[in-house]
């Protein structure tokens, strides 16, 4: 899994992309909406990082209360981005290393 990642976030630094989710991308400074030019990239980090954390943990996908969003770097580095809990950014490297920490479990899980 990690090498798979670290394949993915490399093409996207490459192709000077910043950011990803399913309704646009950043290239640089550059949004690009209504666009599925990395709809593929964006699938395969959510089901090694985010459907696997799921998983682990038992966080159900499903609830409501949990929206994940948007992969983006920032200062230098990935993270993953929930829209519920508003604000919640967890850094890739950490999802990847199995480092989450309980408080972020039980909030996710609520």
């Amino acid at each position: 899994m990690k090498n798979k990642v670290q394949s993915i976030l490399d093409k996207l630094d490459k192709e000077n992309i910043t950011c990803i989710n399913y309704d646009y991308y950043f290239k640089g400074s550059e949004i690009v909406e209504d666009s599925f030019d990395y709809c593929d990239e964006f699938d395969t980090l959510y089901e090694l990082l985010i459907v696997s954390m799921y998983n682990k943990h038992n966080i159900d996908p499903y609830n409501d209360h949990n929206s994940f969003n948007t992969f983006k770097k920032i200062d230098g580095k990935w993270f993953a981005e929930w829209l519920n809990p508003m604000g919640l950014e967890l850094e890739i490297n950490n999802l990847v290393n199995d480092n989450v920490s309980a408080e972020i479990v039980e909030l996710l899980q609520d």
